[in-house]
């Protein structure tokens, strides 16, 4: 599908947030400047935060879970994972209450194979995007 814009995008991110599980598990693939951040932005915000919602490039994992929303995130970016034998070590997988939302998940390599929504976007001329999305909760 074809995104015309950031509005769009969090639109999406609504229609997600939508039919997602506690215990979900969420990957958001696309180059740097994608939209990988809005989208996840969106998401988290969809589920019930009322905060800002920031990437997790450097801390690598941000986890929202207050009162009143549908289900607590584990939102990570793995851009800056050097082996991805370290995820066991950052706790990613500890609370399955949690959707979990993985930005750069090629880092995380084989235990991020089998993702319920697999979500990628890619830039288009314009500022739109093309965002293709792999449902596996079929």
């Amino acid at each position: 599908m074809i995104i015309a814009d950031e509005a769009a995008m969090h639109r999406l991110g609504v229609q997600i947030a939508d039919g997602l599980r506690a215990g979900n598990l969420v990957t958001l693939s696309g180059t740097l400047g994608a939209g990988k951040t809005v989208l996840a932005k969106a998401i988290i915000s969809a589920l019930g935060f009322e905060g800002d919602v920031s990437s997790p490039t450097f801390a690598i994992i941000h986890q929202y879970d207050e009162a009143g929303m549908r289900i607590p995130v584990v939102h990570a970016d793995l851009y800056r994972l050097d082996d991805p034998e370290d995820l066991n070590e950052l706790g990613l997988f500890d609370d399955d209450r949690a959707v979990l939302l993985i930005e750069w998940p090629e880092k995380g390599g084989a235990q991020l194979l089998q993702p319920d929504l697999a979500i990628e976007i890619l830039p288009l001329a314009g500022g739109a995007r093309q965002v293709t999305i792999k449902d596996k909760r079929k």
